[in-house]
């Protein structure tokens, strides 16, 4: 583990400031992950190029206003919690795919759609357990970079992060991080990672409307599909009653963290940042059951 420390890793209270509800803003309304280095809604608007060409970008589809990745000829996989119906369209390189059945996962938030033709190509699955450490390439259309989140006479400086704005640019985009570390929550499974200050040009989180977008590591062969966004660190406070408030932090030193008055707790400023996490269901826990369901060899 880096000198940063994951808000994840300070134990049970922490699962308190996960929002899973990055569904909540109306369809129309969320646009782009949100990035360290810039606060600008065309930031990697275009696809990724270079060593990260071919990483997930082509295997991104509309499905409502979230993200969907073809996994199998007639099945795409989504987040559970972004919701759909049978009869629904998935649209993927400018062609419709009408949904024709759904097979939730019982314990996962995930859901394979099978749609009523085959799709001409569609991702491999990440099925090593091997996630810790390696880099990501992620994908989105949330909430822009809003007002910074300071405090006064916080080292190394008084910026914290930012709060989630308002639309963005109207297209996927996509950013890079690593994975921390593999947890599981409520019976599921997850890949960990943060929002680091030293993340690199491309380093990215999660904010409303990244619910359901992919998360693509390169295994030395390629690169597959290895998570499907569920949920970020995301509730904080300037005071133990102040009204909480949603951003994007990579260091909540000085910080309260959580939406509730009575389960908020405080983190005090010190050396080391305390960077919020955000959580994909790991793919390689259940490429058997992905593979089961879309009859794949």
């Amino acid at each position: 583990m880096s000198k940063r420390t994951r808000l994840a890793n300070r134990g049970l209270r922490a699962v308190a400031a996960i929002s899973i509800g990055l569904a909540s803003i109306p369809a129309g309304r969320v646009e782009a992950l949100i990035f360290y280095s810039s606060g600008s809604t065309t930031f990697n608007t275009a696809a990724p190029s270079g060593s990260l060409a071919g990483s997930g970008w082509q295997f991104q589809g509309r499905w409502g206003s979230f993200l969907g990745t073809p996994v199998a000829p007639n099945f795409f996989i989504a987040a559970k919690h972004v919701g759909g119906k049978v009869g629904d369209v998935f649209s993927w390189n400018g062609v419709s795919y009408t949904t024709v059945a759904k097979v939730p996962h019982p314990t996962a938030d995930l859901v394979l759609w099978k749609v009523s033709r085959a799709f001409p190509s569609y991702s491999p699955l990440y099925t090593a357990s091997n996630e810790t450490g390696r880099s990501l390439v992620v994908f989105g259309r949330s909430a822009a970079r809003g007002a910074e989140v300071s405090v006064t006479n916080a080292s190394p400086s008084a910026l914290r992060g930012w709060k989630w704005g308002g639309p963005g640019g109207g297209t996927i985009r996509w950013g890079q991080n690593a994975v921390h570390s593999v947890t599981t929550m409520g019976g599921a499974s997850y890949l960990v990672a943060g929002f680091d200050r030293a993340g690199g040009v491309n380093e990215a989180t999660l904010a409303t409307g990244d619910s359901s977008g992919a998360v693509f590591i390169n295994d030395g062969t390629g690169w597959k599909l290895a998570g499907i966004n569920y949920g970020v660190q995301a509730d904080f406070a300037m005071t133990a009653t102040a009204p909480s408030f949603r951003a994007a932090i990579f260091d909540a030193g000085g910080l309260y963290v959580g939406a509730t008055v009575s389960q908020r707790f405080f983190l005090p400023d010190q050396a080391a940042d305390m960077s919020a996490a955000w959580f994909a269901t790991r793919i390689s826990s259940y490429a058997a059951w992905i593979k089961t369901t879309a009859g794949l060899p």
